[in-house]
C-alpha cells in the first residue's frame, strides 16, 4: 500500500514519530478543512466532489496506516491505546464511506484528526498545535499519489 510505504519512509526522516504523525494528521485535516468549505454541492459539482473525495481518500490511507502500524508486533504502544486507536479507524472506514455517499458530512472526521493532534502535541511539542493552521509551519509530509479514489 502507497500510503503505508509514504508514512514509514517519512517516519524515518524526522525527529520523532509523534511528529511526523502530527504533521500528517495536519495536513489531511487540512485538506479536509479546504474540501469542506469549497463552495457548491458536492452532488452537483463535480470539482467539490473531487475535492472531498481525495481528501477522504487520504484521510482513509493514513488510518489504514495508523492500523497496519498498530497490528504490527514491532508497535510499542500500550496494548490498550492500539486498541482504540484500530476502534477509531474502523470507525473512521465507516464515517468515509457514510460522507463520500453524501450521508453524513466532514466535521466528525476532522474531530477526530484534531483530537488526535492534541493528544500527539501534549508530549511536548509545545509549538506544534496551532488552532488556525492545522501543522502550523511545520515541513510538509510527503503524500503519494495514488491517481485513484477509494473508500
Amino acid at each position: 500500500m502507497a500510503g503505508v510505504d509514504a508514512y514509514k519512509k517519512a517516519l524515518n526522516k524526522t525527529s520523532s514519530d509523534r511528529d511526523t504523525e502530527y504533521r500528517l494528521l495536519a495536513q489531511v485535516t487540512a485538506s479536509l478543512i479546504e474540501a469542506k468549505e469549497a463552495d457548491g454541492d458536492m452532488r452537483v459539482n463535480p470539482k467539490k466532489m473531487r475535492m472531498v473525495a481525495e481528501a477522504l481518500n487520504w484521510n482513509n490511507e493514513v488510518w489504514a496506516a495508523f492500523m497496519d502500524d498498530c497490528r504490527s508486533s514491532d508497535n510499542r504502544l500500550p496494548e490498550k491505546l492500539r486498541g482504540g486507536i484500530l476502534s477509531l479507524a474502523i470507525w473512521v472506514g465507516k464515517e468515509t464511506k457514510l460522507a463520500m455517499n453524501g450521508d453524513s458530512d466532514l466535521d466528525m472526521l476532522i474531530a477526530v484528526n484534531r483530537d488526535i493532534m492534541k493528544g500527539l502535541s501534549s508530549s511536548g511539542n509545545s509549538d506544534a498545535l496551532n488552532p488556525s493552521i492545522p501543522g502550523g509551519n511545520q515541513e510538509p509530509v510527503t503524500r503519494p499519489n495514488t491517481g485513484n479514489i477509494k473508500t
